[in-house]
């Protein structure tokens, strides 16, 4: 899957979102540790959920 951004001759974004952020949703970074070298290596963006997101899931409505 992280293979299907990296087409120089093809416009693309190139991000990969970290789930750090277990107060406000899951953190799962345990074996996030290749996919990191990887973004790093090749200069991908990398999204933090616990410091790039303001609003992780929005707040309950009532049911009407």
């Amino acid at each position: 899957m992280l293979d299907f951004p990296q087409h120089e001759d093809k416009p693309s974004l190139r991000l990969l979102v970290l789930h750090d952020d277990a107060e406000r949703e899951f953190a799962y970074t345990s074996g996030a540790e290749k996919a990191l070298a990887e973004a790093n290596t090749r200069s991908w963006t990398v999204v933090s959920m616990k410091n790039d997101f303001k609003t992780v899931f929005k707040p309950a409505t009532p049911a009407r």
